[in-house]
């Protein structure tokens, strides 16, 4: 469905809306399920191996019609706990700032925590990474660490976040982080080690961890820029794997990304990895569907890989209009005649082998991807 009509459809209201929507949209949230899809490319693709500088890391002065921006972090503790916690100025979903921080107990149940923000409430630096909000903040404190804090929803998150594996800023051309795009994407730390507290019911616990650190942004809705992207991240214990599959509009923008660092050393950052994905599953509520397995194969600039991911279970599920702001007969018209914009997080099984400089590593154990869905 065009942009056009999108917007005339949000315009309407009253009976004239219901008697467009029958006559003109009936079933058009319907796609179908692939049997396959396969993102590949004909040639290498170098991304080169560097990380972000500071203006990269920073706010940024966006012109567009709908911009956002998000500095996103997560991590596994070594209790068994997983966090996700997320600054966005503003969010691609509502255009307000807001706060995130979501805990995972040892058998994925959640809790989570969501609040906007007043404008001005978030101050944000476009000189380097700084955030200071009322519900917490991001400090570099230097080249490998940062102090992140939450406090929102009676939960209280303090970590420190020390550099293990470098961050990435993919670059060189053929879809990545070039100026006339609308979606940017940068990773601060591909991996790090955490310390600090978690502190709920006036108990602090002492944490440490495995985790990760981005940034993205872009000057317009993401639902007009992708259909959808996969993207999953692989911590080993000597390898720490990045990739993604996003899906454009746009059919002339490649973006594939494949990260791969050997203990602290990057050692393949390209754009042209072969991520095949099937044996799909539709949610039942939902009415998307997410890849069971997912393959990855790259053999170039003296880096062979491959690696098998298998589902075990899907941990979080989400209709993005539930968080949109809209009211609630707005969100069913657009979910029943519109689109349906949907985010899974699955967790899976990982097993595979690197081989660089002749020797061959086999790697294996458990790993998330998620799925995110415009369309």
């Amino acid at each position: 469905m065009t942009g056009f009509f999108k917007r005339l459809f949000l315009r309407l209201t009253g009976p004239a809306i219901l008697i467009f929507v029958v006559l003109s949209f009936a079933g058009c949230t319907h796609i179908e399920v692939p049997d396959q899809i396969i993102g590949r490319s004909d040639a290498y693709i170098d991304w080169g191996k560097s990380p972000p500088g500071a203006e990269d890391r920073a706010r940024h002065l966006i012109e567009g019609k709908r911009p956002f921006e998000w500095w996103y972090f997560d991590g596994h503790l070594d209790n068994g706990q997983t966090f996700v916690g997320v600054f966005l100025d503003p969010s691609f979903v509502s255009g307000k700032p807001e706060v995130t921080f979501s805990l995972y107990s040892p058998d994925w149940s959640r809790e989570s925590y969501l609040q906007s923000l007043k404008p001005g409430e978030m101050k944000s630096s476009i000189d380097d990474v700084r955030i200071e909000t009322p519900l917490g903040f991001v400090h570099r404190l230097d080249d490998e660490t940062y102090h992140v804090y939450w406090k929102l929803g009676g939960i209280e998150a303090d970590f420190t976040l020390s550099e293990e594996a470098p961050g990435w800023r993919p670059s060189g051309g053929d879809g990545v982080n070039e100026s006339h795009l609308d979606f940017f994407w940068t990773v601060h730390h591909a991996r790090n080690h955490i310390e600090g507290t978690i502190t709920k019911n006036g108990i602090t616990t002492v944490v440490t961890g495995t985790g990760y650190a981005d940034h993205n942004w872009g000057r317009k809705g993401l639902n007009e820029i992708t259909r959808r992207w996969i993207w999953g991240r692989i911590i080993d214990d000597n390898y720490t794997i990045i990739y993604a599959d996003v899906d454009y509009y746009d059919p002339s923008i490649n973006s594939r990304p494949l990260y791969i660092a050997k203990n602290g050393t990057v050692i393949a950052g390209t754009g042209s990895p072969t991520i095949r994905q099937w044996d799909f599953e539709t949610h039942p509520i939902l009415k998307r569907y997410y890849p069971k397995r997912v393959s990855i194969d790259f053999d170039d600039d003296g880096v062979k890989t491959h690696i098998d991911i298998t589902f075990k279970g899907l941990v979080e599920n989400v209709d993005l209009l539930t968080v949109s702001g809209l009211g609630g007969f707005t969100q069913w018209l657009v979910r029943t005649f519109i689109a349906r914009p949907n985010y899974f997080r699955v967790i899976a099984d990982y097993q595979g082998t690197i081989e660089t400089g002749g020797v061959k590593d086999t790697i294996s154990g458990e790993c998330l991807y998620e799925i995110m869905g415009f369309e």
